[in-house]
């Protein structure tokens, strides 16, 4: 008999069963985060994840592939479904989220799509660029006088399944405390939405409307380059002062309204520029804080890795695949996660079976 590998100390979900059906990155991160922290989770099907996102997403899980044809007994047996099942083409897929929940009312189903359940693209498809442009984080992407642009990585997909993995936990909750199930909704789109801070709300009640500005859409709030790198300086209005006491910039009153003309944003950029292309990357940190400004470095992938604060908190799993991203939250206990293992059906019914009920 293949099982999963345990924390050493019982996770918050430990006994928790999970199944994942559909796939996909939004879906895999959210069991991840599941599995991650003591949850029992079953892949139906094969991975359709690329070989990267697969490594990272798969790991502390099972699959079967034979797995829909006794769908109903393992939903008898299950805490939670997370169902990113594509539902493109047809307004119904047998059994659809909805049936699932209504014909179970002791199990949490979240279902994932890009438009949610209910409206007019519910039975549409899209990729992340998509659901990053429809959720209108594009339109604040990129140079103002530039098309606008997708950030790195799948960060539309991703944020869907962090927001995934929040509500299953509250629902979890819920479920513990009431003994009932719920249907969640998550909307790729309205994840992206979520994100947008003061944009959309700018817009709504004053008709503001924010265009994109770049990696520095004020001066004092941007990217600039050091003599070894880069660094990131999020300066707000309160701070500004004591900013510019710290790059000895005189505190013009042209400087001090950080609405500002282009032609003294731009002066005080140069300025800015310069000070920073003159000192390390660590020079400029380390005086940050004197000054009580936020400034930063910005870290290649591979220093982050190596970054010290994360691992000691314990942020990093090192495992066969290199050292992956690990738990969310310091303090959890949080599970050895292995490569995923492909298993019969049939030891995942005996092992699931509860004679006492299916309440965590």
């Amino acid at each position: 008999m293949t099982t999963r590998s345990r924390p050493t100390t019982a996770g918050p979900l430990d006994g928790i069963r999970v199944i994942e059906w559909g796939g996909g990155i939004a879906a895999g991160f959210c069991t991840h985060l599941l599995a991650g922290y003591g949850a029992d989770v079953l892949q139906l099907g094969g991975s359709d994840l690329p070989p990267d996102h697969d490594q990272y997403l798969s790991r502390g899980k099972r699959r079967v592939i034979d797995g829909d044809a006794v769908i109903e007994e393992l939903l008898d047996q299950a805490h939670v479904v997370v169902d990113s099942r594509s539902r493109a083409g047809s307004a119904r897929i047998a059994p659809s989220a909805e049936q699932i929940s209504h014909d179970h009312p002791g199990l949490v189903v979240t279902a994932i799509t890009p438009f949610g359940l209910t409206g007019p693209y519910a039975n549409h498809r899209a990729t992340n660029i998509v659901s990053f442009a429809a959720g209108g984080i594009m339109a604040l992407t990129g140079e103002r006088d530039s098309p606008p642009l997708q950030s790195g990585g799948e960060q539309a997909f991703m944020l869907g399944g962090l927001q995934a993995f929040a509500a299953t936990s509250t629902a979890l909750f819920g479920l513990r405390m009431q003994g009932v199930g719920d249907l969640i909704d998550i909307s790729l789109q309205e994840c992206a939405a979520s994100i947008l801070e003061a944009a959309g709300p700018a817009w709504e009640y004053d008709g503001l409307f924010f265009e994109r500005s770049g990696n520095t859409p004020r001066a004092e709030w941007g990217m600039y380059r050091a003599s070894d790198g880069w660094i990131g300086v999020c300066c707000l209005a309160r701070q500004l002062p004591a900013f510019l006491e710290m790059i000895g910039v005189t505190a013009e009153p042209r400087f001090m309204d950080t609405a500002r003309s282009d032609a003294d944003n731009h002066d005080l950029r140069q300025l800015i520029a310069a000070y920073m292309s003159e000192r390390t990357q660590q020079e400029i940190v380390s005086i940050g804080p004197k000054f009580k400004v936020p400034v930063g470095a910005v870290k290649s992938v591979a220093a982050v890795a190596e970054h010290a604060p994360l691992i000691d908190r314990g942020f990093f799993d090192d495992t066969a695949y290199g050292r992956l991203p690990g738990r969310l939250f310091p303090g959890l206990p949080w599970a050895d996660l292995e490569p995923p293992t492909e298993v019969p059906i049939d030891t995942v019914l005996t092992e699931w079976l509860d004679k006492d009920g299916r309440t965590p």
